[in-house]
């Protein structure tokens, strides 16, 4: 992958992961032993790629003992700050200008967990003609409403990019995964707010200059709490390619974690550090934060647990929640 460098679009709020992203940026929130960010460094690693420029805004300061964490093991890992919100199309844009030497980026959204071929869509940018600008990696799903809409010609060439619509033109969907030339630099403005999706790639379609890498991978859009308990669970149970390597079970307790004997823990839960499980309480599919406390025969189905947050004794929980120091039940 020599010429190859990847931009993490890590900036944005991550409004539809409240309340867990009040006081943390979502792809530093955890899957499992690491962070969402990690997995991405991973899947990167594993296509040959170690160099990355990470795009953070809110909270960007929450990032730096990851970066110097990922340092330390070699990864040429550089953070760039937005100091005010730039959109995917700005904050690629300010990435891109720290890559002034790269033939090709690889571009990721910061809530994405993907197990596709990474490499592969490289290779497919490489190989095309030279006034092709963009690669997106798309799949076919039931129901594309809550996706940007691609339509694909039998040539791989994308003849349209439509941004989420109630009317989608194909089933066809954007799977937020990039590999551009820095030619499109050109294609975005010179400064202020702008979207990829909404900005580039619908005029670069109009232009023929934009490809498609179709392949059927694992793909998840980590948004909400409930898909991080999804990832979660997917992690110990059946793993994507390109995951953190994490072992498997049905629950991955932490060094620094305390739980009760008699507690039962299933369907791909994980007690983080300082969490403290106790007697009888039944975990499926649950996270327990850093310092999160479950009571005595507590059942939390699909939720989180925030930080030091606390579940009464004899609680239920299920579907939910709770940011750092929130309490439910007695």
């Amino acid at each position: 992958m020599t010429g190859v460098a990847a931009v993490v679009l890590a900036g944005g709020v991550g409004s539809r992961m409240h309340p867990l992203t009040a006081d943390c940026p979502k792809p530093l929130l955890p899957v499992g032993p690491w962070t969402l960010v990690e997995h991405q460094l991973s899947a990167l690693e594993r296509a040959g790629i170690r160099r990355v420029v990470l795009s953070t805004g809110y909270r960007h300061e929450d990032f730096l003992p990851l970066v110097e964490r990922c340092r330390a093991k070699g990864v040429d890992l550089t953070m760039v700050v937005e100091e005010t919100p730039l959109g995917t199309g700005g904050g690629l844009r300010e990435a891109l200008r720290r890559l002034p030497d790269a033939d090709t980026v690889v571009v990721l959204n910061g809530d994405l967990l993907s197990g596709h071929d990474i490499a592969a869509q490289v290779e497919g940018l490489v190989d095309s003609p030279s006034h092709v600008v963009a690669s997106v990696h798309v799949r076919d799903v039931e129901d594309a409403r809550p996706y940007g809409s691609v339509v694909v010609g039998p040539d791989g060439i994308v003849t349209a990019f439509v941004e989420k619509s109630p009317t989608p033109p194909s089933l066809t969907v954007n799977a937020g995964t990039y590999v551009v030339r820095p030619s499109l630099l050109t294609h975005l403005p010179d400064s202020g707010s702008a979207s990829v999706e909404r900005d580039a790639f619908p005029a670069l379609a109009a232009q023929g200059a934009l490809v498609a890498h179709r392949e059927d991978a694992y793909f998840l859009d980590v948004g909400t709490p409930a898909a991080l308990v999804t990832a979660t669970r997917d992690l110990l149970l059946d793993p994507w390619p390109g995951a953190a390597p994490t072992p498997l079970g049905e629950a991955l307790v932490l060094d620094g974690a305390e739980v009760s004997p008699t507690a039962a823990l299933l369907g791909g839960s994980v007690v983080h550090p300082g969490a403290v499980v106790g007697d009888g309480a039944r975990l499926d599919a649950a996270i327990v934060l850093e310092g999160g406390q479950v009571g005595a025969g507590a059942r939390v189905t699909r939720s989180v647990v925030g930080r030091r947050a606390r579940i009464g004794a004899g609680t239920t929980l299920t579907d939910a929640a709770l940011g750092s120091d929130e309490v439910a039940g007695a």
